[in-house]
């Protein structure tokens, strides 16, 4: 009886485990999706690396 128990706590532990995990990459993916679409909307400003702000003014 006592096996039948820790084996279904477990089976339970388990799925609890695996329904938070996708729960989690389903509200990262909401959060992603949100800032991209704050990205277009807004236009952040970009800078380059200054390693490659030279070489393209060297180019120039």
């Amino acid at each position: 009886m006592l096996k039948f128990v820790l084996i279904l706590v477990v089976i339970l532990s388990v799925l609890l485990l695996l329904f938070l995990l996708y729960q989690s990459q389903k509200m990262l993916r909401h959060v992603q999706k949100q800032q991209a679409i704050e990205n277009k909307k807004y236009g952040k400003p970009r800078q380059l690396h200054p390693k490659l702000q030279q070489t393209k003014k060297n180019q120039d």
